[in-house]
């Protein structure tokens, strides 16, 4: 017996890279891990309340297992954030397994589904694990993405189109004209909007978020948000996809049947989830103080180093880096970066696909100081040293 050709595609480069570092670290290397967008990881904190309420429903009558569909109080609250009924909002363990429940939904062998390129590479993985084609739409300047670009891909197969702001890995925040014709092209061609919305109030400038759900009112949304980050708690696993505009049901029916046989997601979590959304996002305040100040310091120093450079984000956790003048392949830089000078970063073609003359790095921005003085250095030396 073999495993199954299906599980050969699974693909997870911000989770594969670690494998690789931990056996530098068994040969005694110190390794800075810049590779996921783990809060807890550094010096930061979900609010108090999230973990308050949650020991509270430890020790309540939560032992068994909880509503299929999610906590009816939680959905209640979730409903209130997304202005839809409870009935259309699913809790999910993390927005992960929302994104997998959606693409189940909306995609069969042979189907098609657009995304945005730079993408989170779980999309990709999900359309191949499905035997669906994934199709990638480029982007401008700024990593703003091309209505254009998004016509020429979309072919007689396309379900569905994903757009993912703000951005993971560009910490790109999309203005509303551009979300307006997204929305325009998906009612045109009857397609399913899934908008992942994980970053929407980890934002540093001066930019308005302009939500999915209160632009396309002509197509079906799946709109996708969780505690890990806008809450700085993805240990949690709390997520949920909120449907709008379906008219006759089916996606709802779908979602409750998938929810139903994965049984229920952490019962006394859900709790911690209603206090975090009834208290609001106001605790942010000092850590995207703290976030916008460190992406200063990053694209500061990048820019100051030969053969790299970063447009800024303006949300979510990370800088997407471009490399000139290295000899070899982005996980040939990768790896070469962690076995030499013990820095971890994500290959930029795990997120940039068919660009293959273009080498990109994803790094997160949540280190302290020190941690990030440090890489940043080390970064630079390494440059230095093999720059063409």
């Amino acid at each position: 017996m073999q495993p199954s050709h299906r599980s050969s595609l699974v693909k997870y480069a911000i989770r594969d890279v670690v494998l690789e570092a931990k056996k530098e670290e068994a040969k005694g290397k110190k390794v800075i891990y810049l590779n996921i967008g783990d809060p807890a990881a550094y010096d930061f904190s979900p609010p108090q309340c999230i973990v308050d309420a949650t020991k509270e429903a430890l020790d309540g009558p939560y032992k068994g297992y909880a509503f299929s569909l999610g906590e009816p109080k939680l959905r209640e609250e979730i409903g209130k954030i997304e202005n839809c009924s409870s009935d259309n909002v699913f809790v999910t363990a993390g927005l992960s397994e929302g994104i997998d429940h959606a693409m189940k939904i909306l995609l069969d062998p042979g189907d098609s589904i657009l995304l945005p390129n730079p993408t989170y590479p779980l999309y990709s993985t999900k359309a191949q694990v499905l035997f669906a084609q994934p199709l990638y739409y480029g982007c401008k300047d700024g990593w703003i993405p091309d209505p254009d670009e998004v016509r020429k891909k979309l072919d007689d197969a396309t379900k569905a189109i994903v757009i993912i702001n703000p951005n993971n890995p560009t910490g790109a925040v999309y203005p509303y004209n551009l979300l307006k014709e997204l929305a325009d092209i998906a009612a045109e061609y009857k397609l399913t909007i899934i908008a992942d919305e994980v970053y929407d109030h980890v934002i540093f400038d001066d930019v308005e978020m302009h939500k999915m759900k209160d632009i396309a009112k002509d197509c079906v949304v799946f709109s996708g948000n969780s505690l890990s980050k806008n809450f700085l708690y993805p240990g949690a696993r709390i997520g949920y996809m909120a449907i709008h505009n379906d008219v006759e049901g089916g996606f709802k029916d779908a979602f409750t049947r998938l929810c139903n046989q994965r049984l229920s997601v952490n019962w006394e979590f859900q709790f911690g989830a209603i206090a975090a959304y009834k208290n609001g996002f106001d605790f942010l305040k000092p850590s995207l103080d703290k976030l916008r100040r460190r992406r200063d310091v990053i694209c500061k120093r990048i820019d100051e180093i030969p053969g790299l450079s970063i447009f800024p984000p303006q949300a979510a956790l990370y800088g997407f880096v471009k490399v000139d003048g290295y000899n070899g392949t982005d996980w040939e830089f990768v790896y070469d970066l962690l076995r030499t000078e013990g820095v971890l970063v994500v290959p930029g073609s795990a997120f940039y696909k068919e660009n293959k003359n273009e080498l990109y790095f994803r790094t997160t921005l949540l280190p302290d100081d020190e941690t990030l003085e440090t890489a940043m250095n080390k970064l630079e030396k390494f440059m230095r040293e093999r720059i063409v």
